[in-house]
Formats: structure tokens, sequence, C-alpha cells
């Protein structure tokens, strides 16, 4: 089987890996699957688990870090957050100001 030659809506050359976005939406991900049949050429993207048609696709050469994946965090990071909304949640739920009708 022959690979299949496709090409994003400037004409750069697509293969599996690549970055890219769906221009109507700013959809992104990477390219995991190209696929060819008698409407066209599709790229599956693993964002969505959707397929596009490579021409309304645009390939991104510089991806920002946060785009790409998941963000490892410390569990320092973590315990302050919770720390953070344990202490929000204690300021919330005071029942100082509570008056009852009657």
């Amino acid at each position: 089987m022959s690979e299949i030659k496709a090409t994003d809506m400037s004409g750069n050359p697509l293969q599996i890996g690549n970055f890219v976005e769906y221009v109507n939406t700013g959809t992104k991900g990477n390219i995991t699957e190209i696929i060819s049949d008698h409407e066209g050429t599709w790229a599956l993207v693993d964002k969505t688990d959707l397929y596009y048609k490579t021409e309304i696709l645009r390939k991104i050469t510089q991806v920002k870090e946060n785009e790409i994946g998941e963000k490892i965090f410390s569990r320092d990071e973590i315990n302050e957050v919770l720390e953070k909304q344990k202490e929000a949640s204690k300021a919330e739920m005071s029942d100082v100001s509570v008056e009852s009708g009657g």
C-alpha cells in the first residue's frame, strides 16, 4: 500500500504526528491517522477523535507548552490549592449573618 500524500490549507505536507488546527473552531491536536476515500483525504485528530479534511487544517510548527498535553503538579502545589479551597469554603459557609423570620 502506498503512502497517502496529504497537505494542509497552505499546501504544507501533513503526516502522522503533526500538530494541526481546525481553523473553523480553533480545535488543535495531533494527527494520529491519515486516510483517503472518494471524497478526499482525511486526518484523525487525537483531541476530538474526529476526522477532518486535510485542506481545512492548518499545520502548526510552533506549539505553546500548554497546548501539547497535561501539566504535572507536585504534591506541594496540589496541597496548596486544596488548602486555599478549604479556607475559602470556611468563609462561604459562615452563618453569622443568618436571621430567622417570624
